[in-house]
């Protein structure tokens, strides 16, 4: 594990912030907005109890000033009519219904865009796990798996949660600032010359102070998913760090991380925060100053334009009730504003992350339209290496294989050997098709690799590794799920054929038992042995043994050297292996160094030829 700096996190994080901040703020929005398309009803449906709400909002504010004008205001000028009750009453009702229906409508307005936000943030999180299945494993050799975890968890998270502030934010607050807008024009034009572009000129200009916060947001998010790399990294590794007792250094680069973190974090926050006091401050001052102007209209008389429905007399001059609408219109225009401020602040994570899931997003998939062929499932598995060169990145200046070339029979079992980093599991990627070959060809009953679907060949070949994967499921889930269509007594064959049956009947729960921790409850044979019988049970043509043996004890190997003759039979097979015991019987032995096959033949013939194999065999056997 590295040692980390403050200055290397920094570094890390800027080349991180330069791949995915390429897109502009009103870039970011609209990808946003592509993620709802599969929840248009919900985000329509949304839409709609927004626009009620904001009427209902809006008209609360105007039957109040109504209320004062027709029931308080002409106590207040010395007429003292007759109370109208009933009317009182019924403005009252029509008041209290606004205020509820508000309520209504919001959570309605509020539920819609919840539903809409998740069924986006879960496509987007299928649509990218969809991307990244597909991509090759070229891809992952560049990329931390943290960092991807990061982005498929936290950040599609974000996004979402952004999608529901924006939605359940934008779209509400502009209609209260429209439709309090209008009112307050109608009210008072004059006024509203004042207010609304001294509000809009106070908006933008807090809106840019926001923006120059963002880099600093996308930067946190990009230390989050380093972070996560770390962690993920300490935590596998466990062992290791315990066992070299380095726990104090992995702690120190935590801790250097975390630093990173909340510096760049206080920053974004110091400047998007202050838009709060200046906004407040102003926006009060505008409030006073229009609450001023409007005192001095009242008592010079001065007409404010209004239509005698908002409270003012005929001849348009200002009324006590009409000075309280328009202040309370204007708190309603000028408070979404800061609601939208707010919004902008809050969002920024969610605009940092969807930059990150924008680039996952848009990754280019590998090109499969050369892909046309497809092999039976009954695939003799006849395989030819003509002159192959490959190397796993294009600026190394040595080929991992060089000019390989080999035939394999129906049915023969191949034995590949040679030191740490000859290019033997370069081979088998090769023909798994989990990387490309540079140049030369590779044949598989006489079509070309890279022209065979890669799905169709997989589904012919089956692969055991050194350290096999097992799903934290049953051992009857894991079995299955080779072939989900095998009955129990075909299972059961299968375990009692590659000798894994007698130890899961010892198991408490037999093939009811479940695999804790990708068989941490479980020895490593047992682990093989579950492998193979899985492979025996998938009934593929083409067997791949990657150092299938190379963790277990003498006693259990040959236990499961029986189990892999078992699932080798009649299939094309491929062994690599360090313990040259396990290869003695293959009909072909490949023997590679620095990626070129260097001898080639039986056992017998190689140790005849007192060559490489014969060195290597004679230094594990004396």
């Amino acid at each position: 594990m590295e040692k980390l700096t403050l200055e290397k996190v920094r570094q890390e994080v800027s080349h991180s912030s330069s791949k995915s901040n390429n897109l502009s703020s009103f870039k970011v929005f609209k990808v946003l907005w592509s993620y709802l398309k599969e929840s248009k009803k919900y985000y329509y449906l949304g839409l709609l109890f927004a626009i009620l709400n904001s009427l209902a909002y809006t008209s609360g504010s105007i039957l109040i000033g109504q209320i004062l004008h027709l029931y308080f205001e002409p106590y207040i000028n010395g007429a003292v009519p007759i109370f109208q009750w009933t009317q009182f009453l019924i403005f009252l009702s029509c008041l209290a219904l606004m205020f509820i229906l508000y309520g209504i409508f919001k959570y309605l307005e509020a539920l819609f865009y919840v539903k809409a936000s998740f069924i986006a943030a879960t496509n987007l999180r299928l649509k990218i796990m969809h991307k990244l299945y597909k991509m090759p494993i070229k891809y992952y050799d560049s990329q931390k798996a943290g960092d991807l975890i990061s982005s498929l968890i936290n950040d599609v998270n974000n996004v979402g949660n952004s999608l529901f502030q924006i939605t359940s934010q934008i779209f509400s607050s502009c209609f209260n600032i429209v439709f309090s807008g209008i009112f307050l024009c109608l009210i008072s034009f004059k006024l509203s010359l004042i207010v609304i572009p001294l509000t809009l000129v106070l908006f933008f200009s807090v809106f840019l102070i926001i923006q120059k916060a963002q880099k600093y947001f996308t930067q946190t998010q990009n230390t989050f998913g380093l972070l996560n790399a770390f962690v993920e990294e300490s935590l596998n590794n466990t062992m290791v760090t315990n066992s070299f007792n380095q726990q104090k250094f992995v702690f120190s680069n935590l801790k250097k991380i975390t630093k990173t973190i909340r510096q760049i974090a206080f920053k974004g926050d110091t400047i998007a925060r202050s838009f709060e006091t200046w906004y407040n401050l102003i926006s009060n001052l505008i409030i006073l100053i229009i609450s001023g102007i409007a005192a001095i209209f009242y008592i010079n008389k001065v007409s404010m334009w209004g239509l005698p429905f908002f409270g003012s007399s005929e001849s348009g001059i200002a009324t006590p009730s009409l000075i309280i609408t328009y202040v309370s219109l204007n708190w309603n225009f000028m408070g979404p504003f800061q609601n939208l401020l707010s919004l902008a602040f809050n969002v920024q994570v969610g605009i940092a992350s969807s930059k990150r899931v924008h680039r996952l997003t848009e990754l280019k998939e590998p090109d499969l339209s050369k892909e046309k062929y497809t092999l039976d499932r009954e695939v003799e598995g006849e395989i030819i290496f003509k002159n192959v060169f490959f190397k796993y990145n294009e600026n190394l200046e040595n080929w991992q294989l060089n000019d390989a070339s080999f035939k394999v029979k129906q049915g023969q079992t191949i034995a590949i050997v040679g030191p740490t980093g000859a290019g033997k599991t370069t081979i088998i990627n090769l023909l798994s098709k989990m990387y490309d070959y540079n140049k030369g060809s590779i044949l598989i009953d006489g079509y070309e690799l890279n022209e065979i679907k890669t799905e169709n060949l997989r589904d012919n070949m089956t692969v055991i590794l050194q350290d096999s994967f097992l799903f934290n499921e049953t051992i009857r889930y894991n079995l299955k799920i080779a072939n989900p269509n095998i009955s129990d007594e075909q299972m059961i064959a299968a375990a009692k054929l590659t000798n894994a049956h007698h130890f899961i009947e010892t198991m408490e729960n037999g093939y009811d038992t479940v695999i804790e921790n990708n068989g941490n409850n479980i020895s490593q044979g047992q682990r093989q042995l579950i492998a193979i019988t899985r492979a025996v049970l998938s009934n593929r043509n083409i067997v791949i043994l990657d150092e299938a043996t190379s963790n277990i004890d003498s006693q259990t190997e040959i236990i499961i050297q029986k189990a892999m003759l078992e699932l080798m039979k009649n299939r094309t097979s491929f062994i690599i292996a360090h313990r040259l015991s396990t290869i003695k019987n293959a009909d072909k032995i490949l023997v590679i160094d620095a990626g070129k096959i260097i001898e080639e033949g039986t056992h017998e013939e190689l140790l005849a030829q007192k060559g490489f194999y014969e060195s290597l065999y004679s230094a594990q056997f004396k």
